[in-house]
């Protein structure tokens, strides 16, 4: 992958550009005048990361243009200001100031709402295996400008880490975070939605295994948490306690630390 920019981009799209270099260790090749087929031509790569005024988004050839969007979090955070309630947050029990490790990132709308519950005082971590995906999504949330304010400083406050969610909790010690999220639904959803087709094959379509589930019972401190549809029985394979909302099409299950309920 190549980054660049747009024909005739100002000092800041060029610091943008700069930045998301070096975070994640991607080339940056000058634009110029030159069209996107030639700088593949000219790079021998496909896949060209297009830094503008706009934000950042990835041009591959026969595909759609992939760029951030906080989807669902708008209008889920506008509700929890008008003073509704959120069935993810309730499952999970977020209280202000709590620690909640995303370990299925993918688009980031879930991590940002709990950015917004947990507030100033909290911390949400989001783990993305897909590169691709955690670039741009990591991008999208310190650049993506809104007039909602919850909105946007929810999504300046999330960390995201690119690795796999189970070597990442290895390393954490233990009841090192409030809560820990799985939401391995996210993959389903790629492959099925006509929405965020162009992002398919950058989807990480692995199972979500006993022993992520037995590392996040040690890295939390109050419950695991996963999501996943209404047809879904992850929650018999973990002896999770399914959380249940009426003609909701997700089932939330957890498991108290402790083995409460």
């Amino acid at each position: 992958m190549i980054v660049t920019t747009g024909l005739a981009p100002c000092l800041e799209t060029l610091h943008h550009a700069a930045k998301l270099t070096e975070r994640f260790g991607l080339t940056i090749t000058k634009r110029g005048d030159l069209s996107l087929n030639e700088l593949r031509r000219r790079s021998g790569d496909d896949e060209v990361l297009v830094v503008s005024a706009l934000g950042a988004r990835l041009e591959v050839p026969g595909k759609k243009p992939f760029f951030f969007h906080p989807n669902t979090s708008a209008f889920r955070i506008k509700r929890l200001v008008r003073g509704d309630t959120d069935t993810m947050l309730a499952a999970c029990q977020i209280q202000p100031g709590d620690r909640v490790l995303d370990a299925t990132l993918g688009l980031g709308a879930d991590a940002i709402v709990f950015a917004h519950a947990t507030g100033v005082e909290g911390q949400v971590v989001g783990i993305e295996s897909e590169r691709v995906l955690a670039i741009l999504v990591e991008d999208g949330f310190q650049h993506w400008s809104s007039d909602d304010r919850a909105l946007e400083e929810a999504m300046r406050r999330i960390e995201v880490q690119c690795g796999n969610h189970l070597d990442v909790l290895k390393g954490l010690p233990d009841g090192s975070f409030d809560v820990v999220y799985f939401d391995p639904m996210f993959e389903m959803t790629v492959h099925s939605s006509t929405g965020i087709a162009g992002i398919r094959e950058y989807a990480n379509a692995e199972m979500l295994r006993e022993e992520a589930i037995s590392e996040a019972l040690r890295v939390a401190k109050k419950r695991v948490v996963v999501k996943e549809g209404k047809t879904g029985r992850l929650y018999e394979r973990f002896g999770f306690t399914p959380f249940r909302s009426r003609g909701q099409q997700v089932v939330y299950s957890y498991k108290e630390i402790g083995g409460g309920e």
